[in-house]
């Protein structure tokens, strides 16, 4: 009788570890699937501030292509302005010149008039 009972006690324990164990691994499972459900969870939220940044920097990359873009155009602009300036201000040059050329001319013929006037009348 003692060893019958010390049989079904042994066999109870046994029961309950065994029931214990799909506990534990019922539980285990679950606890992995939470965790796998959270690392995609986490993946696709570092995917998706990966391909934002992305997106960031190519705009980003588009603007400075624009903004050089743009100051090469006024670069280009100043030169062609500078350049135009130049030849203003050389035509410019050249008229004075000439005016001036000329104001010396009719004020030689000035005094020469002048001086033949003074001569006619002396």
């Amino acid at each position: 009788d003692g060893l019958k009972t010390e049989l079904d006690a042994s066999h109870a324990k046994s029961i309950d570890l065994e029931s214990s164990l799909a506990a534990e691994r019922e539980a285990s499972a679950a606890k992995y699937s939470e965790l796998e459900a959270e690392k995609t969870s986490i993946e696709a939220e570092l995917q998706d501030r990966i391909e934002s940044h992305n997106a960031e920097v190519e705009s980003m990359r588009e603007n400075l292509t624009n903004i050089e873009t743009k100051l090469a155009d006024a670069e280009s602009q100043s030169v062609a302005l500078k350049a135009e300036m130049e030849r203003h201000i050389d035509g410019l040059k050249t008229e004075l010149e000439a005016s001036q050329a000329k104001s010396i001319d009719l004020e030689s013929s000035l005094v020469a008039e002048r001086d033949a006037s003074a001569a006619k009348y002396s």
